[in-house]
């Protein structure tokens, strides 16, 4: 009888937190719809216009949006398509966060009920830097996020990624003894989708599936199996040269150069506090498994994602007109991404396993209460900032 009403509570949470997601969605349309509208001064600006003018008029074409964008732009109603079109692909995000997190739960065999872990992915689908007015002013210039809703390449670009991630997952197992020719263009054509909406995610995800696939060949697994998964990445690779010769081409005047710590101090009033409070929640989940990350090969992966996001956001900076626009933060974002969800996932396992610091009970009640809170202070100021953008406020507020 107590299963049967657990059941009916999980289903009632689930249907409540659906009707949520279409509510949500609709506040979505109407954002992004306005932002289209955005002609360089007024409320709700955002690179959306940009993004829709180099496709539309200007028949540039470096991100896969831009093939969208010109077919909306022959419809009726273009506008609103677009806001339709880019609040789908952030609904389906929570969707494919949702389908991330169940492959998770299996990995680290944690048992969640459907509507906790779709309020799961929701959540994790507004968190930004912890945010304090002493920091920093702004709530999003200055800080790193993960959420963002004013970029419609990498909402794009987020949508596929965690679908790659999923599919990733599925596959990081198998592969050693099967993977079928039907896996391979799946997982193919995700990676080289998600570059061609927006490379940002490979540079930070193909350095460490290289070295997951390292690890495992050194471990004995066969090099025709290693070598087959790795080939995945080479069409994105190409991708990655046809973008390379669109933005950095002799006749575009653009490149980069090494240039430490200035993307991430720029605007920001205090960079080095405001660097600690975007990634708080994983920081403090990282203090208490130091010393078990070698032991955890996903949790490490994420660390290891995070850190190629940090090495390009802190290294890098385009030269000349571009060197203010901080493009070598989207890595970053994706990142902070990714290890938001592992550290939430080890969070979790840690409130269910009793045994972790079963011995030091105020530590532990402490931890898990700290972090808990924490966390839902980022989801929090993720959606204090939503909030702001409805509101027709700049990006920059």
């Amino acid at each position: 009888m107590e299963q049967k009403n657990s059941l009916t509570k999980d289903t009632i949470g689930t249907i409540v937190l659906i009707i949520i997601n279409f509510i949500y969605g609709a506040l979505l349309v109407y954002l992004h719809y306005n932002q289209t509208l955005f002609n360089g001064s007024g409320p709700f600006e955002s690179d959306l216009p940009y993004h829709i003018k180099m496709a539309v008029e200007d028949n540039w074409y470096y991100s896969f949006t831009a093939f969208v964008y010109v077919f909306l732009y022959k419809l009726p109603y273009s506008n609103v398509l677009v806001g339709i079109f880019l609040a789908a692909c952030e609904l389906l995000t929570i969707f494919g966060t949702y389908l991330l997190l169940k492959e998770l739960w299996k990995q680290y065999a944690i048992k969640l009920p459907t509507s906790a872990t779709l309020l799961s992915a929701m959540a994790l689908n507004f968190v930004m830097a912890f945010y304090v007015k002493a920091v920093n002013t702004r709530h999003y210039i200055g800080y790193q996020n993960a959420s963002i809703w004013h970029n419609s390449t990498y909402i794009c670009m987020k949508l596929i990624a965690v679908f790659v991630l999923w599919y990733f997952l599925k596959l990081i197992n198998t592969y050693k003894t099967k993977l079928s020719f039907k896996q391979w263009i799946i997982f193919t054509i995700l990676v080289a989708l998600s570059t061609g909406v927006k490379p940002s995610f490979l540079m930070v995800f193909a350095p460490v599936m290289a070295i997951m696939l390292l690890v495992d060949r050194i471990k004995g697994t066969k090099f025709s199996k290693v070598f087959l998964f790795g080939l995945t990445v080479i069409p994105s690779l190409l991708i990655i040269l046809w973008q390379n010769v669109v933005l950095f081409g002799a006749d575009t005047g653009n490149s980069f150069i090494i240039k430490p710590f200035y993307t991430l101090a720029q605007r920001s009033d205090n960079p080095k506090i405001a660097l600690l409070f975007s990634v708080l929640f994983p920081f403090v989940i990282g203090i208490f498994h130091i010393k078990d990350v070698w032991k955890d090969k996903l949790y490490l992966g994420s660390l290891l994602i995070w850190g190629f996001g940090f090495m390009e956001v802190f290294l890098f900076v385009e030269s000349g007109a571009r060197s203010k626009d901080a493009n070598f933060m989207w890595g970053y974002s994706i990142s902070l991404f990714v290890l938001f969800v592992i550290s939430l996932v080890r969070w979790i396992r840690d409130c269910k396993n009793k045994d972790f610091l079963g011995k030091y009970k105020i530590l532990r009640y402490g931890y898990l209460s700290v972090a808990g809170g924490i966390f839902a202070y980022h989801v929090i100021s993720g959606i204090w900032f939503l909030g702001i953008l409805l509101s027709g406020a700049t990006y920059f507020a």
